[in-house]
């Protein structure tokens, strides 16, 4: 696999944390009209679907807590919170666990072998880390233009 690909996901996280980091509980937990999530629910979701698509696909341990997953699934919404996450904590969570997926690619962690293959819900078919990493890519610059959205409307 290419470094260049771990290098956009750096890219693109670092963006996202960059656009994140200076706001306000307000500001993360803001769900303008006409949205169904808020700028906490879009970076708790990108930190659990990383791990879910580029950790869990090679049989290795998340690094989010299995309490974490079910509040930023797919089809969640900040509506079904019984208390709202701390969401500077989401957002202190970006960086470390995209240096700790550079250090794991570094060490080859990541078995072909024991890759699960699988169609993603928007119909893509990924069978090796690869080419799930650049799905992963393009799934957190998605969200990233949702989180800028939000931020224009709540900042």
């Amino acid at each position: 696999m290419s470094q260049a690909a771990i290098g956009i996901h750096r890219h693109i996280r670092s963006s996202i944390h960059s656009a994140v980091e200076g706001l306000s509980a307000r500001q993360l937990h803001a769900m303008p009209d006409g949205f169904d999530n808020n700028v906490a629910w879009n970076v708790g979701h990108l930190l659990v679907v990383q791990q879910r698509l580029l950790y869990e696909r090679c049989g290795l341990t998340s690094s989010v807590s299995e309490d974490m997953v079910p509040l930023y699934l797919p089809n969640t919404s900040p509506d079904d919170w019984e208390t709202e996450p701390d969401a500077e904590a989401l957002v202190a969570m970006l960086m470390p666990q995209q240096e700790q997926l550079e250090a794991d690619y570094a060490a080859g962690r990541f078995s072909e072998s024991e890759f699960t293959p699988f169609t993603t819900g928007s119909g893509v078919s990924l069978s090796d880390f690869e080419g799930t990493l650049v799905f992963n890519t393009y799934h957190e610059s998605q969200h990233f233009g949702f989180i800028q959205a939000l931020i224009n409307l709540v900042g």
